[in-house]
This record gives C-alpha cells, sequence and structure tokens, in this order.
C-alpha cells in the first residue's frame, strides 16, 4: 500500500514509518521539522510545511492510507504561544482534508487527535462519548483543544473514510520538551528535581504499543472515533520516582510545583472499544517502557 505520514519527524510519526516500513509499505514522509531534525527511514521523504496550500502540490494523489500527525503540540507551546497553535493546526488540518478528497484510491484517513479536547476533570475513565466542552475561553491551553475538536467536527461530516483515534499520554525515545516524561529525564540529568502538579493522575501509553493499535485499527474499522492508550493510571509523583530510580536517584526530595492551570487532575482512558477491535492489545508497564527508553537513547 502507498501510504503518507505527516509530522513523520514527531514522536508518533516517526514511530509509525517504522512500523508501517517493516511491513512492506510504500511510504511517504512529510514534515517541516519545526521541532525535530529527525529524519525516519522510509521511501519518500519531503519537508513540507502543509499550513501552506501550495505545498500540497509537491504530493501525489494516489495514496491508499493517509495517517495525519502534523501539530504544533507540546504544553509549553500551548501556554506561550495559544494564537499560532491554534492558527496552524487548524489550518494544515482543513488543507490535508481537502488533499484527501482528491485522493481517488484513498481507503483510510486517519486523524490523530487528543485526550485533551475533553474539558475539566472528567469523569474517570474517558470513553469516546464523554461530553467535550469549552469550560473557559480564556484558558490558552484550549488552542491546542479546540483546534483538535473542530477537525473531528469536520471529519465526521465529511465523506471521507474517516478514523479519528484520541491518544492519551503517549512518549518513548523521540519525546519532545513540553511532554512529561522527557521533561523529567532532562531535568533529573541536570540535577533539577521537580515536578508540577504530584497529585494529579495520567496514563502514560509507550509510542510502540498506541502505533500498532493505530495500525490494526486503520485496517479494520472506520467510520469511528477510538481512544489509545493504557488504561494503568498512574500519580505524577510516582511516575516520577520510577524515572528517578531507573537514572540512579533513590528517596528524591522533589521541589513541588502547583498544577498548571487549566490542566486536568486526572486522565484515564476508556479502552474497551479498543480491546474489541483489538483483542491481543497489551501495553507494557510504564517501569519496563521507561527502561527501554533509557537502553535506546
Amino acid at each position: 500500500m502507498k501510504v503518507l505520514v505527516t509530522g513523520a519527524s514527531g514522536l508518533l510519526g516517526s514511530e509509525l514509518c517504522r512500523q508501517l516500513q517493516d511491513q512492506g509499505h510504500e511510504v511517504w514522509a512529510v514534515d517541516n521539522h519545526s521541532r525535530s531534525s529527525l529524519i525516519p527511514d522510509c521511501d519518500h521523504w519531503l519537508k513540507l510545511d502543509l499550513s501552506d496550500a501550495d505545498n500540497y502540490r509537491s504530493l501525489p494523489q494516489d495514496f491508499h492510507y493517509i495517517y495525519h500527525y502534523s501539530a504544533i503540540n507540546g504544553t509549553k507551546n500551548f501556554y506561550e504561544r495559544p494564537n499560532t497553535v491554534l492558527d496552524n493546526n487548524f489550518t494544515s488540518d482543513v488543507l490535508m482534508f481537502r488533499f484527501a478528497q482528491s485522493c481517488i484510491r484513498l481507503q483510510r484517513l486517519v486523524y490523530a487527535s487528543s485526550s485533551e479536547i475533553v474539558a475539566g476533570d472528567p469523569q474517570s475513565p474517558v470513553s469516546e462519548n464523554t461530553a467535550i466542552a469549552i469550560d473557559n475561553i480564556h484558558n490558552p491551553r484550549w488552542s491546542y483543544r479546540l483546534a483538535k475538536v473542530c477537525a473531528e467536527n469536520y471529519l465526521v461530516n465529511s465523506q471521507l473514510p474517516w478514523l479519528i483515534c484520541r491518544y492519551f499520554n503517549v512518549y518513548g525515545e523521540h519525546s519532545k520538551a513540553g511532554h512529561f516524561v522527557a521533561d523529567q529525564i532532562d531535568k533529573i540529568g541536570r540535577g533539577e528535581f521537580s515536578i508540577i502538579g504530584p497529585e494529579e493522575t495520567r496514563s502514560f501509553c509507550y509510542v510502540s504499543d498506541a502505533i500498532a493499535a493505530t495500525v490494526h485499527c486503520a485496517e479494520t474499522v472506520g467510520g469511528q472515533v477510538i481512544n489509545i492508550g493504557n488504561d494503568r493510571e498512574i500519580r505524577i509523583l510516582d511516575a516520577a520516582n520510577i524515572i528517578a530510580r531507573a537514572l540512579g536517584h533513590e528517596n528524591v526530595q522533589w521541589q513541588i510545583e502547583p498544577s498548571l492551570p487549566g490542566s486536568t487532575a486526572v486522565r484515564r482512558p476508556d479502552i474497551s472499544k479498543l480491546r474489541k477491535t483489538m483483542t491481543s492489545y497489551d501495553p507494557i508497564s510504564f517501569e519496563e517502557a521507561i527502561a527501554r527508553m533509557l537502553k535506546n537513547r
């Protein structure tokens, strides 16, 4: 199959390229290298800004699958550049959806959405049917969330063969600054022992598990929203201690910082739909994934 992967230098996109390439697909990888210089091993590589309509002329129109992962993300960007995040992300989403309509061989358009779209402190676990609401329009964090909500609405009201994957706190070797795991590893490496929102909980999912689930769902279901993640919940404090121990630091005395405005206290996905679709799905533990990440650095 001929496959287009956008955001191919990112955490999800680079792993997706690797798995698709291993399966024998013809992979076209696209990224603008705004946050990473990583070039995945694939058949075709293009450096493009997908928020510019003229750049779509560089792409062939005979893809069987499109995985759209291009986005500005990371908590730091949400708070410091909210208008840029909203403008760039939704613009590139709409342009990609319009391009996909010209791909007459298209079997699936997979859109990377996020658990960020659920406002406030949702009842845990979060299902695909959990209500989406704008709790505070002044919260800059909503820049990313709003772009994702608008894109989801666009897709479900289109004639495209779509699949929406909502990712829950995915991490891995190529996680960038602004994501909890990458930030903690970097800070501890500098001798800085601080954590933000220690009593918040997350359900972290290792990237290879998330992408294996994504590819399976793309090939088997369509016209659905599916949560992709790990339903094992962990406190931020406990996660930080696991990372510290893996780096050789026991009994750390942490400098505690309050949660960021608009941050969600609890985030754990209901992945029952995913498990019905992929009965073999069994994501690895946080401890095992951290050990693997540090070994592969």
